[in-house]
């Protein structure tokens, strides 16, 4: 590494990433299938699901479904009337490439969106590393860590096993919302607008250095984009470039450019239209208070938790923080952790665990600047011997953990990695049949319903299921077995479906025949492998929940 200046007007830049670029987008894209990769050498067929926590990635599907039939989106795990009030881009595209070119539901949301991931990701990296940091190992070790660092705690506690499983799940959360490569298991989009957010201060910057009205509307365009892919985001995007603006008017005098009111206004409309849903329909109400901060017994951070995964990056950057100079781009990248921690604790939004993503790329250029461009005499130069075990602690173990942890699930068939034929031949079955009606589906198999199918489900993932709680605790007893005949008939009466779906759940062998559990309910059955599909006698109750659900779509 080197001392010299990180300004791009001292350093003669490549167009291209030197040989060391290439390989971390070569990682990258090897690290985006550590999931999908071994997933597709099983040889079955993918449901779609592309990492920890496959409820996502089946709800996207869901989504991509809908927005291929209807542009809007509606909720389909509630039973409840659609209301059909969700735009999203992603959603949207991914669904007219499923309508218009035959491409399965899996293949529009994958094949489009992990080489996107990969690319902005890597671009994002590149660029902005290559603006704020030094040429050479500086810039190469910064872009590294931005991309391929895991905060190493998680895994090494893992190893001890201090504490229990709520703090090592703490450490897990905390540590996976800011590496990089969980934005590859199946949260592409994530991804695409968290790396979308350098590329946008890297023109706006551009723009307060003499550029015209068309790179300020890309770059609101670009604000307008991130906070509809991913708001948190996108309001750190209106901070930083208010704070950068403000600290440069109050200490260096620059005067402000009220031009950039442009960005604010196109980066704030979807917010606007997000809290307007939020306030206007009830599914989305319901997914804000479930996804509000401490809504769940383990959504909690201490603060030493916190303070203990941000470490390793966080003490080195607070060295390199003061800078007195009023270069907009170095400004800009010191302003940058102030924005997500004001993002974090502001009050309005939800789920703000989501602020911290993308935070691992200012800290690691302000980490390499404290080494470099900022370094001060007591801190010791940067040397290879010292350099390379610490970089390496920084993202071997963390990954390694990570990647075990979804191996772990898969092994435990806890989630539908796959569609085995049974149930594909099941969830053809209750899309071929056009009667109305919604499906009473255990956990596991009321992902697959709503996207494979088109139908409502009874349960589905918690952020969209009324009363979760109690139907998640009756629909498992009712599976399992558990229920008398009389408490099992008495569920599936309230519960309104015209159809139970017994899912294979990674047997090969039939599932426990349910029919016992309803006695003079059931007007047929059908058998598919080791899936099954009951039809359930109408009732004034499945009469009036098939009216507002309607049939497949």
């Amino acid at each position: 590494m080197n001392d010299r200046s990180s300004d791009i007007s001292d350093v003669e830049q490549s167009r291209w990433p030197d040989w060391f670029g290439w390989l971390c987008l070569i990682g990258l894209a090897l690290l985006s299938m550590a999931v999908l990769g071994p997933l597709l050498l099983k040889g079955r067929t993918l449901s779609g699901a592309d990492g920890l926590f496959p409820p996502d990635q089946l709800q996207y599907l869901t989504w991509i479904r809908e927005a291929s039939n209807h542009w809007l989106i509606g909720n389909r795990f509630d039973f409840q009337p659609d209301s059909r009030v969700f735009l999203h881009p992603g959603f949207l595209l991914s669904g007219l490439v499923h309508r218009f070119t035959g491409l399965s539901l899996q293949t529009s949301f994958l094949a489009v969106w992990k080489p996107a991931a990969v690319l902005i990701t890597f671009i994002g990296c590149w660029l902005y590393t290559k603006r704020t940091l030094s040429a050479g190992w500086p810039q190469r070790v910064g872009m590294f860590l931005a991309l391929f660092a895991v905060m190493p705690w998680s895994g090494l506690w893992k190893l001890t096993g201090w504490g229990g499983a709520p703090r090592q799940y703490t450490l897990d959360f905390i540590s996976g919302e800011m590496w990089t490569g969980q934005t590859m298991f199946g949260y592409m989009m994530t991804a695409c607008a968290v790396f979308a957010l350098p590329l946008v201060l890297l023109g706006l910057e551009r723009v307060r250095n003499g550029g015209g009205w068309v790179l300020l509307t890309v770059c609101s365009l670009g604000g307008a984009w991130i906070m509809w892919l991913q708001p948190w985001q996108g309001a750190e995007l209106i901070v930083i470039v208010g704070l950068v603006e403000l600290w440069r008017a109050y200490r260096f005098k620059v005067r402000l450019d009220y031009r950039l009111l442009l960005l604010f206004v196109a980066t704030a409309l979807p917010a606007i239209y997000y809290a307007t849903i939020a306030a206007t329909d009830s599914a989305w109400s319901l997914a804000g208070k479930a996804n509000a901060a401490g809504a769940q017994p383990l959504w909690s951070w201490p603060i030493w938790a916190v303070v203990l995964t941000l470490a390793p990056l966080a003490l080195p950057a607070l060295l390199a923080w003061r800078d007195r100079s009023g270069d907009w781009q170095q400004l800009a990248v010191r302003f940058w952790p102030l924005a997500v921690v004001i993002v974090y604790f502001q009050p309005f939004g939800t789920f703000p665990y989501h602020a911290l993503q993308g935070l691992t790329l200012p800290l690691a250029v302000l980490s390499v600047q404290a080494f470099t461009t900022h370094r001060q005499r007591w801190v010791p130069r940067p040397r290879w011997w010292w350099v390379l075990p610490v970089t390496a602690f920084l993202v071997l173990p963390g990954t390694f953990h990570k990647v075990n942890l979804v191996r772990e699930s898969i092994h435990h068939v806890a989630y539908p990695y796959y569609i085995f034929d049974g149930e594909s031949a099941a969830l053809s079955y209750l899309t071929d049949n056009r009667a109305p009606g919604g499906v009473l589906a255990d956990s596991y198999g009321g992902l697959l319903v709503p996207p494979y199918s088109g139908r409502e489900v009874y349960l589905g993932p918690f952020s969209w299921t009324p009363n979760w709680d109690s139907r998640a605790r009756l629909t498992g007893e009712f599976f399992a077995g558990q229920m008398s005949p009389a408490a099992g008939r008495t569920f599936v009466e309230r519960s309104g479906a015209r159809f139970v779906f017994q899912q294979c759940g990674g047997r090969a062998e039939a599932p426990k025949d349910l029919a016992s559990e309803m006695p003079g309910l059931i007007a047929e059955t059908r058998e598919f492998g080791c899936a099954r599909v009951y039809v359930i006698k109408p009732s004034a109750n499945s009469d009036r929940v098939s009216a507002a659900v309607g049939g497949p779509n």
